[in-house]
């Protein structure tokens, strides 16, 4: 056995060990370089499937005793460098540096080159190598063989991430992509990976070339040579790469494209003599190279916009001819604004094209496109939802919803989806502010709580109208009259008083035509108490006399209304809350007659009621409230009545605390 060692250090030449793709490549590249017909690649897989070993082996001339010496015992100086044609079938050679080797070691610690070489008869040489001493190669041979001319390279003790390139799905394509302008240039080469022959052409949805037009580079006149840019765009994903070639195509270098192309898979090939006798790793930084390769891309992006507007175009005829397309193909007048509202909707409707093609059923597809037209139309910053909240929907969601915008329109649904929504969130939000150990304490009565639950009367049942907010008796009659369509002179005779002659101030008062009875009309009187306040005789005694106050006082007695009155707080003490359960009377309530009843209630009972009324429409819609989207609701719709703990960078009453609590104390 003999050893040949590199001269150079094992830090260099480890700077030329590269990942498991470009490793790879070059060793077929060599296969190639030796004129062979057949390149086949084969993995060997543990009992649990993950790959173990790599083989690449060929049918090529072989490696003798002197290209073994002269190929493994220096960098440089290859005799490719010399040839530049294959020595058997004249190919252009792609190799002249002697690097391609070391690429193995991207894949594997522990390399082997068994090679045979032969005219009458046949020697096999086997030459070892080890990634942890990228100098020294163990030479063995020559030995007599019966086995065919060519050369088997084996890899094993694979690295992890050669293991999952080597499983990646997309591996074969990326490896046809590399090899395409080569396979059609000697069509009598085959290479295949794990048992499937590459083949490029299958794969090809469009073939472009261009020659670049040098003219507006400085010195362009001195530059030899006609760069040629070949774009070859994929029917499947792969990883884009814009390859710097030679001028018949063999790939020395890869680069990124560094262009914005969306949906398109593509490898580019950047063909020029020029690229030969340079260092190519350096090509964007030296000229001329530099100037060529930005000269490629601009032409690459040029080419793009070109594909794009051809696809859009044959995307919408498509779509015209089904009878899915949204706008009418009618030449009349259009407005600047309606023609760019459907410029925008063919570049998203494109955009989204694959999803909604994919579809397949026609009242889908028409049914997204149509959706995707309201949202351009009505409101362009809805786009994004629209394309990844609808056109997602499976078939028969889509079918739905068609079924359903043929009986109500997309606005009506979005409203009603947002008003659930949004109580959902205040429910949340109230619980947050009634509840919470801080803010229970520094909510306010009338300056937060009250003004707060003026806007959102629905938590005391639908349709009631807000009659009187914090105001005197009378005041409330006269709007009360004008909602009855009574004699609003009647509100001015007198001040509407307890019976010890003070004014009577509610905090909500609230109306309601009752549609299950013909012109019954349901008022609702509302006593609220801060969270912090429990309930006790005192307070019902106070309810009790607002309802004396309005049922002895004529003016109120219309015929058919019925007056509730109720006490809300957060705690009640235990002499009110056995009140809250006499016999005969439903529980809460501490008076009944026909004509009004008093009840008195906890906000976990108000807010358990509009949760329960909400109930079936939060779980059709999936919708999941949390603390924080309610209290975010109270910020953006309520700022200005929160209290400082949960305001957060809300506008909050300049009042403080103190003074809002004594004037609190003093209106009551």
């Amino acid at each position: 056995m003999a050893r040949l060692t590199v001269k150079l250090d094992n830090d260099h030449l480890d700077r030329l060990v590269r990942g498991p793709g470009t490793g790879l490549a070059e060793l077929i590249w060599n296969a190639l370089d030796a004129d062979a017909h057949t390149v086949d690649v084969t993995v060997s897989t543990s009992p649990l499937g993950a790959p173990e070993e790599v083989v690449v082996r060929d049918d090529g001339h072989g490696m003798d005793g002197f290209d073994i010496q002269e190929g493994f015992s220096a960098l440089g100086g290859s005799w490719k460098k010399r040839a530049k044609v294959s020595r058997g079938e004249k190919r252009r050679l792609h190799g002249e540096q002697g690097k391609g080797r070391f690429g193995a070691f991207g894949i594997g610690d522990r390399v082997r080159w068994i090679t045979v070489v032969g005219d009458w008869e046949n020697s096999e040489f086997q030459i070892s190598g080890s990634r942890h001493n990228l100098r020294d190669f163990d030479i063995v041979g020559p030995v007599t063989t019966s086995d065919p001319v060519g050369t088997r390279v084996v890899i094993d003790l694979l690295s992890e991430q050669a293991a999952r390139w080597l499983d990646r799905p997309s591996t074969k394509d990326s490896l046809a992509a590399t090899f395409a302008i080569y396979l059609e240039s000697y069509p009598q080469a085959k290479i295949s990976f794990r048992g499937d022959a590459l083949d490029p052409s299958a794969m090809q949805e469009n073939r472009t070339e261009y020659q670049l037009d040098l003219q507006d580079l400085r010195g362009w006149n001195s530059i030899e040579g006609q760069p040629t840019l070949v774009i070859i765009e994929w029917n499947r994903a792969i990883d884009r790469v814009l390859y710097l070639c030679n001028a018949e195509g063999m790939a020395a270098a890869e680069l990124q494209p560094k262009i914005q192309a969306p949906g398109s898979d593509f490898t580019a090939y950047l063909k020029w003599a020029g690229f030969e006798g340079h260092d190519v790793l350096l090509a964007e930084q030296v000229e001329p190279m530099a100037s060529i390769i930005d000269l490629a891309r601009d032409k690459m992006r040029e080419h793009f916009r070109r594909r794009t507007v051809e696809r859009q175009r044959a995307v919408i005829t498509d779509w015209i001819q089904e009878g899915v397309y949204p706008y009418s193909s009618a030449t009349g007048r259009r407005s600047g604004i309606q023609i760019a509202e459907r410029q925008v909707f063919d570049v998203v409707a494109y955009t989204a094209a694959s999803t909604i093609n994919a579809a397949g059923d026609r009242r889908a597809k028409k049914l997204s496109l149509r959706l995707l037209r309201e949202a351009v139309e009505s409101n362009p910053g809805d786009l994004h939802n629209v394309l990844r909240s609808v056109l997602e929907l499976p078939a028969e969601r889509l079918s739905e919803l068609s079924q359903l915008l043929e009986r109500t329109t997309l606005s009506a649904v979005i409203n009603t989806s947002k008003r659930v929504a949004d109580r959902l969130d205040f429910l949340m939000g109230l619980d947050a502010l009634l509840f919470d150990a801080e803010s229970r304490r520094t909510t306010l009565e009338r300056r937060q709580l009250h003004r707060i639950l003026a806007q959102e009367t629905w938590i005391f049942g639908e349709e009631y109208a807000l009659t009187g907010d914090d105001e005197s008796l009378s005041k409330v009659l006269r709007k009360y009259l004008e909602f009855l369509g009574g004699d609003v002179d009647l509100a001015d005779a007198g001040p509407v008083r307890r019976h010890d002659g003070r004014d009577v101030i509610p905090d909500l008062v609230l109306s309601r035509t009752c549609e299950i009875a013909q012109d019954r009309v349901e008022n609702l009187v509302v006593e609220l108490k801060r969270p912090s306040v429990t309930l006790t005789s005192k307070e019902t005694t106070q309810i009790e006399e607002y309802a004396d106050a309005v049922v002895n006082d004529e003016r109120f007695q219309q015929p058919n209304v019925l007056w509730d009155f109720w006490l809300i707080g957060n705690d009640i003490d235990r002499i009110t809350n056995s009140k809250r359960n006499q016999t005969g009377l439903p529980f809460g309530y501490i008076y009944r007659t026909d004509q009004y009843r008093i009840q008195v209630r906890t906000w976990a009972e108000v807010l358990n009621d509009a949760k329960h009324r909400l109930k079936f429409v939060e779980r059709t819609l999936n919708y999941q409230v949390s603390h924080d989207s309610g209290v975010q609701y109270l910020r953006e719709t309520h700022a200005k009545y929160l209290p400082a703990v949960l305001a957060e960078d809300a506008q909050v009453s300049p009042e403080s605390s103190e003074d809002s609590a004594e004037l609190d104390e003093q209106a009551s």
